[in-house]
């Protein structure tokens, strides 16, 4: 049994960045031999175990080979036999290929430190079309290593994935894995790579702009993208909810009207309350055309104390408020 660590570490380490998480790999061993050992599997598909004191992931070395469309129909073999080499070789890029040993040698049989040093993505072999997900990933690594160039192996590589149309089997969440992530470093490399290669459909096919990306907020990064193609980007995707709240935040200001009337304004500003006050006033901060009018208007209607209105009907509270609205807007509005 001999344990390697791989992966994104050894790729990091070798990069001079320091390592986010680290993974391992296990060579000789079986699940009865890592049990035994205090380790506890959590893999359903194959055979990966959290140590026992660090919970860090140990993998067992293994192959695999696709038995059918999409990335879920693979047939896995992780027996003892199987070498560090094969299990590098099922990689997807050469500079994820990389191992380190127990004494700290590097294990690069696929030239990955290389295309490091040259700044260059390339596939480890034919592997790599057998999950659609990796052409996303190449996306999301242009996106954290904007300085890096293609390999024309890499191309084809996208290409075929392009026109093999499965990317449509993969699931929203894992394609949103990829998409979160990228949208933590320069998101517009990733856009550039989905477009350039046509690796839209179906995830992005409404990705007909790719704008100016100014802010480091991921929520406003994906907003003004969305915005850009009038907010039907990535509609097929299931987002999570502190997107979509920011982005109907987002839609809804740039849709304002400084110039409409009164009856327009009170029908805008009414839909605030102290449970959006914070995101409304943080939202603004990115229309400077507006939100010196609005933010004083939204701040003083939400916390004007209307007082006891228990007793009233509905239709009289919403005349009450829609009053006093009326008077906060003729004093800041246009």
């Amino acid at each position: 049994m001999k344990i390697y660590k791989v992966g994104g570490a050894v790729r990091d380490k070798q990069m001079g960045l320091e390592p986010k998480d680290i993974d391992w790999v296990v060579v000789g061993s079986s699940p009865e031999e890592m049990t035994k050992k205090g380790f506890k599997q959590v893999g359903k598909d194959f055979p990966v175990f959290l140590h026992p004191n660090t919970n860090e992931e140990y993998a067992l070395a293994r192959t695999d080979r696709k038995t059918g469309a999409g990335h879920k129909n693979f047939k896995f073999n992780f027996s003892p036999n199987v070498t560090l080499e094969e299990d590098l070789e099922r990689r997807d890029l050469t500079i994820n290929s990389m191992a380190i040993d127990e004494d700290e040698n590097l294990i690069d049989p696929f030239n990955g430190a290389r295309d490091i040093k040259n700044k260059c993505f390339r596939p480890v072999s034919s592997a790599f079309f057998e999950d659609p997900l990796r052409a996303l990933r190449v996306a999301r690594f242009k996106s954290q290593f904007p300085e890096f160039f293609l390999h024309e192996s890499m191309e084809q590589a996208l290409n075929k994935i392009s026109s093999s149309n499965e990317l449509s089997c993969l699931s929203s969440e894992r394609v949103w894995g990829e998409v979160s992530r990228s949208l933590e470093y320069d998101f517009q490399e990733f856009l550039q790579i989905i477009q350039t290669y046509k690796l839209d459909k179906p995830w992005f096919a409404e990705l007909s702009k790719i704008p100016d990306i100014n802010s480091e907020i991921c929520e406003i990064k994906w907003c003004e993208v969305s915005q850009a193609n009038k907010f039907e980007f990535a509609k097929h995707l299931n987002i999570p909810k502190n997107y979509l709240k920011q982005l109907s935040l987002w839609e809804k200001f740039y849709e304002y009207d400084e110039n409409g009337d009164i009856n327009y304004k009170v029908r805008f500003f009414s839909d605030f309350t102290k449970n959006n006050l914070s995101e409304a006033v943080f939202t603004l901060q990115f229309f400077k055309n507006i939100n010196l009018e609005c933010i004083p208007i939204i701040k003083e209607y939400v916390n004007f104390n209307f007082g006891d209105l228990s007793s009233n009907k509905k239709e009289e509270i919403m005349s009450i408020k829609e009053k006093e609205l009326k008077k906060i807007i003729n004093r800041y509005g246009k």
